[in-house]
Formats: C-alpha cells, structure tokens, sequence
C-alpha cells in the first residue's frame, strides 16, 4: 500500500507515498471517509514521499478539503514537493 491512516483524538493524519492514481485514491477514500464521518479537528496529509498525483489524487484531496471546510476543521499538507505544490495550487488546493 501507498499510505498509511493514523487517527487519535480528533486528529487524523495519512501518509502517501509513491504514485497516487484511481487505485490508490480509491483505497484511501475507502479508509479515510468513514474517519472523516466522525468529528475531527484536524488532518494532515503528509506528501513528501509522493512521486506522482493524477486527477483521482487531486480529486480526493479537494474532496477531503471541501469536507474539512464543512466540518470547520483544519487541514494541513507537509513536505510536499514543488512540482507536487503546483499541481495542487492549479486544482484549487489551499497549501
């Protein structure tokens, strides 16, 4: 697997790594929106390890996000790569 969900007290954190496609987002959304479902403060999503996001990977995080914003909880990205950032920035992501 490419990722790893940790979650403690309202806070969940996942870990990508490697190429995030359909696969990947589908097994992450899987695991992660039922956590998203409960009450949370805030996540983080740790990207220093990804090489690649396709539209399913930026699909998920501005979904994660928009959920986030729904929730008034704080969502924060770390490591992320430049070229990694500007994908990001271009679908709509708040860094």
């Amino acid at each position: 697997m490419c990722f790893e969900i940790q979650e403690s007290d309202h806070q969940i954190n996942v870990i990508l790594s490697g190429f995030i496609s359909v696969n990947e987002a589908t097994s992450i959304r899987q695991k992660l929106f039922p956590l998203l479902q409960q009450r949370f403060h805030s996540i983080t999503f740790q990207l220093g390890n990804v090489t690649e996001m396709d539209s399913s990977g930026l699909g998920l995080m501005l979904a994660v996000q928009k959920i986030a914003t729904d929730y008034n909880a704080s969502i924060t990205y770390t490591n992320v790569s430049e070229p990694l950032k500007a994908r990001l920035h271009m679908a709509g992501i708040s860094l």
